[in-house]
């Protein structure tokens, strides 16, 4: 009986972290695909992740850097090295923060190799 009430309870608990809302932002161009999801919980706090996907032609390059810039903050990434072609822009929070709308669009800027481009993201609604 204790063990169902701990699960019922770590239930209840766990349920708390995924009430909001889930955007996922996607764009192309002609070598990157990249897919970024933003979390937001209570209107104030968000939870950031994403991937960096080569799809152009030939390898891939080994290392890229990446800017990412949405709702005044943004993250980046100097010297992420791809595994199969694709990168990680890892998981980054905020409470009490300025959180990332539906309807924006975040800009990110990839270089590889002496290379740049610059993609917009929006919500695949």
């Amino acid at each position: 009986m204790k063990k169902i009430i701990g699960l019922l309870v770590l239930a209840f608990d766990l349920s708390g972290c995924v009430d909001g809302d889930r955007y996922n932002f996607s764009g192309s161009s002609e070598n990157w695909d990249v897919f970024y999801v933003v979390d937001v919980s209570d209107g104030t706090n968000q939870e950031k992740s994403g991937t960096i996907k080569y799809v152009g032609e030939g390898n891939a390059p080994e290392m890229i850097d990446y800017e990412i810039e949405a709702s005044g903050s943004g993250s980046e990434g100097t010297g992420i090295t791809l595994n199969e072609g694709t990168a990680d822009t890892g998981r980054s929070s905020c409470e009490g923060c300025a959180v990332i709308q539906e309807d924006e669009e975040i800009e990110v800027e990839i270089t590889w190799n002496g290379q740049t481009e610059n993609l917009l993201l929006t919500t695949d609604n």
